[in-house]
Parts: C-alpha cells; structure tokens; sequence
C-alpha cells in the first residue's frame, strides 16, 4: 500500500478499538484561525493511552518486610 493512502478511522472505530484494548482514546482538537475570526473546530482521533504508558513502577513491600516475602 503506498503511503498515505491508508484508511483513516472515524471517531468511533477509534474509540470501539481502543476500548477492545482496555484503553483511553486520546482526542486531538484543532481550529484555524484567521484575520476573520476562528473557523470550524475539527476532532481527530489521537493514541490510545493504557496505564502501562504511564511507567507507573510496580508497589514496593512495605518497611518491615522483606523484599521477596508475600503477606496473604
């Protein structure tokens, strides 16, 4: 396929694709502005952000206990 000439998704396959990934979509705005005043404000789909994107680190044991020891 040559560049560029890729299907673009609406909204909502964004969103449906997104959602079957245990996502968030992501919604990017966009408005031209001119001497005139503001045009049409325009929605495009952005990235699909999970909460492994985040690099939130894995919670550490507490204090006392030692790294390794699981507490049931």
């Amino acid at each position: 396929m040559l560049a560029g000439c890729q299907h673009k998704l609406t909204l909502e396959e964004a969103q449906a694709l997104c959602q079957k990934q245990g996502g968030l979509l992501v919604l990017v705005y966009t408005q031209k502005i001119t001497a005139s005043g503001p045009g049409e404000q325009v929605v495009s789909p952005g990235d699909c952000v999970s909460a492994d994107k985040f690099g939130v680190p894995p919670e550490s044991p507490p204090a006392n206990q030692p790294a390794g020891v699981t507490v049931k």
